[in-house]
């Protein structure tokens, strides 16, 4: 087993132990309320537990000689750019993606763990609590969906496109800004889903497309890009471009397009946005 196979099996284990945490917050989730962040966007206690299980479990975890990495999650502390610009590797995480999904109680919310390397995720984690199963990738390894015995299966995600096209949409996000977009698509089907599921929809066939025009962070986007992209997809932007990480000052994302079949000429859809 590689290192980075190592790794991820152990990013599982600990977003497994997450998701378990998650669920007994679940089970009682019509006592739960909600706190709202300054974006406007829900926290709650399963959130925040969640974030300790697995930033205790990463802090004393060795990856090499190097050391533990350091860690960026949505429920961490907020870390200025100076301090994270001097970082080569990095744990990016979202505890409990779809804190939306988990008080709708629709069961569509995932634990997120990647770690990013100069500027590209090179496993990635998305554990489904509701389901006990998930997804896990690393980078030359490929992609794999767990279930809840933990037996391992393949995915992949490169099949010639549906007709019509499987395109997701988010479920909290109107269909309206999207719609000169579907147009140029042409005949579609419409799947409406949450949380960084979507890319996991796609990297095992399950969807063609996802256009993501809405604001995304970092750590909702860098395990499930791992997935995909292992499993045959490709995630860009709108100017035709990789998603990067730890760029910049912001760790919001530009819109994007995550595709099952990188070898299709998807690019034909949208002339106009690349260069």
């Amino acid at each position: 087993m590689t290192e980075l196979a190592t790794w991820t099996d152990y990013a599982y284990q600990l977003a497994k132990q997450a998701g378990e945490k998650i669920l007994t917050y679940y089970q009682d989730s019509e006592s739960i309320t909600a706190d709202y962040k300054a974006d406007q966007s829900p926290i709650t206690v399963a959130d925040q537990a969640a974030h300790e299980i697995i930033a205790n479990g990463l802090a004393e975890y060795v990856l090499d000689h190097q050391g533990a990495a350091p860690l960026l999650s949505e429920e961490g502390r907020q870390i200025p750019f100076l301090e994270r610009q001097q970082w080569s590797r990095y744990w990016c995480v979202d505890p409990l993606d779809g804190t939306k999904e988990f008080l709708a109680r629709n069961d569509e919310f995932t634990v997120n763990i990647a770690l990013i390397v100069n500027h590209q995720p090179v496993l990635g984690v998305v554990y489904v609590p509701a389901q006990r199963a998930g997804y896990l990738a690393w980078r030359g390894g490929g992609a794999y969906a767990c279930d809840q015995q933990g037996q391992q299966k393949r995915i992949v995600s490169k099949i010639p496109p549906a007709q019509p096209l499987r395109v997701l949409v988010s479920r909290h996000h109107g269909l309206d800004y999207l719609q000169p977009w579907l147009v140029r698509l042409g005949p579609t089907e419409l799947i409406s889903q949450g949380s960084a599921l979507k890319f996991c929809t796609i990297a095992s066939g399950q969807a063609d497309l996802l256009l993501r025009l809405s604001p995304t962070s970092e750590w909702d986007n860098a395990a499930g890009q791992c997935i995909l992209e292992e499993a045959g997809g490709e995630v860009f932007s709108f100017e035709g471009l990789p998603l990067t990480y730890n760029r910049a000052g912001t760790l919001e994302q530009p819109h994007f397009i995550a595709v099952g079949d990188k070898d299709s000429d998807w690019k034909r859809f949208f002339p106009s946005s690349f260069r």
